[in-house]
């Protein structure tokens, strides 16, 4: 597994890219303050070539937005690469994505929500990442940084090991104790590339799951989720971490709880289930070393242990 190199000192510089939305461009107000508040902690950054531009609902032609990525990997002076923010149609850019290139030069690369497409495809070809926050919505809204997000992500491109730290309650769904290789995340972004090359069924095998989203209905993830155990996703995996399902809800008429849910997606596995953990849409983001070896311990007060830095 090739993991980018671990950040030293206080001079560090991120790359911002835009590889999804122009969401930079459509808020220029959060991208600025969000920008400026790393700036605020030390942290230099350099701009990628699609964080002013759009083309419809993308931050560029597709092909343009793999050569952006392209050339923040290939810069010397960059330490970590951050994404600026989502969207919904990372995987047009999927095809040209040169994978050898980045493996050459792979850096400590961080993105969530639809970026984790591109972090499945990463992990299909070798390539460890963080699942963490966006520069726009994690730095630059009301709120944001909190110490709790930023801290965290110094730490794990530090090469931090052990149990994770928690702002909230944390639950249980299923008692149990499993070891694998953490992977996953937005729900319905891993619907649409989940069974094709850059995220076959094969790659979730031994894998705990990560699992998150927002405002999105209960059957509608529910429906993602049957898709991929079709596929015989859940025989696979060794345990699933859940996130915040962050203004996600019932469909109208229904009444129902979280654990309800839960029951009628994961009801006939036995694999340890822990949901309500501190990632996804939220300001308190924790960034979780995908592909690397973690712990989990579902029971009364759940922990998750990293077993493995994810740098080198």
């Amino acid at each position: 597994m090739k993991r980018g190199k671990k950040v030293t000192g206080n001079n560090l510089t991120f790359g911002i890219v835009g590889l999804s939305a122009a969401e930079s461009v459509w808020f220029p107000d959060v991208y600025q303050k969000g920008k400026k508040a790393l700036e605020d902690r030390g942290i230099k950054v350099v701009e990628g070539s699609t964080i002013h531009s759009s083309y419809h609902y993308l931050a560029e032609k597709p092909e343009n937005i793999a050569k952006s990525l392209h050339e923040m990997f290939l810069r010397p002076d960059v330490d970590a690469v951050m994404c600026a923010g989502g969207g919904i149609c990372m995987n047009k850019a999927l095809p040209h994505v040169d994978f050898d290139l980045l493996k050459e030069n792979w850096k400590p690369f961080i993105g969530i929500s639809n970026v984790v497409v591109l972090m499945s495809a990463l992990l299909q070809n070798g390539m460890a990442s963080f699942h963490g926050p966006f520069s726009m919505w994690n730095y630059g809204v009301d709120g944001t940084p909190t110490s709790f997000t930023h801290e965290n992500v110094i730490k794990m491109l530090s090469g931090y090991k052990g149990k994770l730290p928690s702002m909230s309650e944390w639950h249980s769904f299923r008692d149990g104790n499993a070891e694998g290789v953490l992977f996953g995340g937005n729900i319905t972004s891993l619907g649409t590339v989940v069974g094709t090359k850059y995220c076959p069924v094969e790659l979730f095998e031994s894998k705990i799951l990560l699992l998150e989203d927002i405002a999105e209905k209960y059957d509608r993830l529910d429906s993602i989720i049957t898709h991929m155990d079709l596929m015989g996703v859940f025989e696979r995996i060794k345990g699933v971490v859940i996130g915040k399902l962050e203004e996600c809800e019932p469909p109208e008429n229904v009444d129902m709880t979280v654990t309800d849910f839960l029951e009628m997606i994961f009801s006939k596995y036995n694999f340890p289930v822990i949901y309500d953990c501190d990632f996804g849409h939220i300001a308190d983001n924790l960034c979780l070393p995908v592909g690397s070896r973690v712990r989990m311990i579902a029971k009364d007060r759940p922990e998750i242990e990293v077993l493995e830095p994810g740098v080198e």
